[in-house]
């Protein structure tokens, strides 16, 4: 699927860059194309387009500010503090089970001696 949109994509640049020439035969009448002019007309010189676009710019939309909440000024409490407080426990309950191991598998040690 990819392969397919860069295909398309590298296809349409390869048209971007083609130049459209503007030929007027004998009778004055002017023809727009991509090719080379037909024999009996010539190429007259491309007008430049306008450095300026008629369409005025777009602004971004004005935003009034969303009115606060009552509930917004309350205090909240530090999120930062209970995580810490959590890892310590949580450090401190390691320890202990590791203790726990080290007694149990010494006791099965001895019993079974």
């Amino acid at each position: 699927m990819k392969f397919i949109l860069c295909a398309a994509l590298v296809a349409m640049s390869g048209m971007a860059g083609a130049a459209i020439n503007k030929c007027v035969d004998e009778q004055g009448q002017v023809t727009f194309t991509d090719i080379a002019c037909a024999e009996g007309s010539k190429q007259a010189e491309a007008e430049p387009e306008p450095a300026t676009s008629s369409v005025p710019p777009v602004l971004p939309p004005v935003v009034a500010p969303a009115p606060r909440s009552r509930w917004a000024d309350l205090p909240r409490p530090l999120a930062r503090k209970m995580v810490s407080v959590d890892a310590a426990t949580l450090q401190a309950a390691h320890q202990n089970l590791q203790l726990q191991d080290e007694v149990h598998k010494s006791r099965r040690l001895l019993s079974a001696r």
